[in-house]
């Protein structure tokens, strides 16, 4: 069987992003921004932390999002 080497990596100074899949972004360490970043980089859930930059729930803006069409139909007179 062949030994394998143990690999490991400080990350300390990683780059920190959010693997919550939220809504918010605007967050400096939202997931997407992954992408553009060059380096070691740490991610893990930032949700309820200090570093947290605004949780925004997908559920919770969708659904604000269904009531205000629904709220625009009403007042133009439009059923649902």
């Amino acid at each position: 069987m062949e030994r394998k080497p143990l690999i490991f990596v400080d990350t300390s100074n990683a780059g920190r992003f959010c693997n919550n899949r939220c809504n918010n972004r605007d967050c400096s360490k939202h997931l997407s921004r992954v992408v553009d970043y060059r380096g070691c980089a740490k991610i893990s859930k930032l949700r309820d932390t200090p570093d947290c930059e605004g949780y925004v729930s997908k559920w919770k803006q969708s659904h604000a999002e269904i009531k205000q069409i629904k709220r625009e139909m009403r007042e133009c007179g439009i059923e649902d």
